[in-house]
C-alpha cells in the first residue's frame, strides 16, 4: 500500500514540476522533438532503402531453359514441385510458343534476326520455368533442390539454367544490401547518441532550476528516489510530449515530401509509408523519447545528489 502512495506522489510531483516551469519545459520538448525528428527521418530512409532493395531483388530472377522437344507435362511437374520449395516466392511456365513471341517483340526492329527467323521457318526455342526467390540470397539454395530433380539432371531435357550466368551480379547485390542496411543501422545508432547528449544538456538547464529543491530535500533526509522520482516523471513526460509532437509535424512534412519520393524513387510515397506505419512509428518515437528523457534526467540529477 505505501508503494503505491510512494509512486502516486512521485508522479503528482513529476506532474507539477513539469506544468510549473512551463518555459524549461517547452525548451526541453522543442529540443526533444527535434532530435526525434532527425531519428524519425532516419527510421524512412530505412523504409526507402528496403523499398529499393526490394525492387532490385524483384528484377533477379532464375531461368531453367529446356530444349525445344521436351514435353510439356515434364515441365508442369517440375513447376509444381518447385513451388513446394520454402524458398520460392513464384514460378512461372513460359511456353515455347510465348517464348518466341516475346524473342521476336524484343528484336521487331532487328532485320538480320528477322530475316534469320525467316529462313528457319520453325519456332527454335524451347520452354522455361521463370523462377522467383524471396530473398536474393535464397537463390543458391533454390537451385540446389531444382538440380537435384531427375529431369533437372537429365541433359536432354534442360539446355540450361541461367542462374551461374547472374551469379556474380546477385552475390554483389547481396553485398550491397548487407552494407546499405549496416550503414543505416550505424548512423541510426550516431543520431540516437547525440540526442541523448544534446537532450542531457538540456535537462542539466532544467534540473539546475531545481537545484535548491533538491538541497532541502536532501537536507530533510529524503531517500534518494524521492528526489530522483519527480524528474524521471518529467523526463518520461518530455519524451511522452516530443513523440506526439513529433508524429503531429511528420503528416504535413511527409505529405509534401511524399510526391517527390514517389516519383524519385519509383513509387515509393513516403506519405503512405507513414500513414500504414503510424502505430510501429509512433511506438518508437515514444519509446526512444522517454528513454532518452529518463536517461537524461537520471545522469543530470546524479550530479546534485552526491553533493
Amino acid at each position: 500500500m505505501s508503494l503505491r502512495l510512494d509512486l502516486q506522489r512521485i508522479i503528482r510531483e513529476g506532474l507539477i514540476n513539469f506544468w510549473r516551469n512551463k518555459l524549461v519545459s517547452f525548451s526541453t520538448v522543442v529540443v526533444m522533438t527535434m532530435a526525434l525528428l532527425v531519428m524519425s527521418s532516419l527510421l524512412f530512409l530505412n523504409g526507402v532503402l528496403d523499398f529499393s532493395l526490394q525492387q532490385l531483388q524483384d528484377r533477379v530472377d532464375v531461368n531453367v531453359y529446356f530444349f525445344p522437344d521436351v514435353p510439356e507435362t515434364e515441365i508442369t511437374t517440375l513447376q509444381e514441385k518447385i513451388a513446394l520449395i520454402p524458398e520460392v516466392r513464384d514460378v512461372q511456365y513460359i511456353s515455347r510458343e510465348q517464348a518466341f513471341t516475346d524473342f521476336q517483340e524484343r528484336h521487331k526492329d532487328d532485320d538480320l534476326i528477322n530475316r534469320s527467323i525467316e529462313e528457319l521457318g520453325d519456332n527454335p526455342l524451347g520452354a522455361s520455368l521463370n523462377i522467383r526467390a524471396y530473398e536474393s540470397t535464397q537463390y543458391e539454395a533454390v537451385i540446389t533442390a531444382i538440380e537435384s530433380e531427375p529431369v533437372v539432371a537429365n541433359s536432354q531435357f534442360v539446355e540450361r539454367i541461367n542462374y551461374y550466368d547472374n551469379k556474380a551480379m546477385i552475390e554483389r547485390l547481396n553485398e550491397f544490401s548487407a552494407i546499405a542496411r549496416l550503414v543505416a543501422y550505424a548512423v541510426i545508432i550516431f543520431l540516437g547518441i547525440v540526442a541523448l547528449l544534446v537532450v542531457l544538456s538540456t535537462m542539466r538547464i532544467a534540473i539546475f532550476a531545481a537545484k535548491s529543491e533538491i538541497t532541502i530535500k536532501r537536507l530533510v533526509g529524503a531517500e534518494h528516489r524521492y528526489t530522483r522520482g519527480p524528474f524521471l516523471v518529467m523526463g518520461g513526460l518530455y519524451g511522452l510530449c516530443a513523440a506526439l509532437f513529433s508524429m503531429i509535424a511528420l503528416y504535413p512534412m511527409t505529405r509534401w515530401i511524399g510526391g517527390y519520393t514517389k516519383t524519385f524513387f519509383g513509387g515509393m510515397d513516403i506519405f503512405n509509408y507513414y500513414l500504414l506505419n503510424f502505430i510501429p512509428i509512433f511506438i518508437v518515437l515514444l519509446a526512444v523519447g522517454m528513454i532518452i528523457g529518463i536517461v537524461s534526467s537520471r545522469l543530470a540529477v546524479r550530479k546534485y545528489l552526491r553533493v
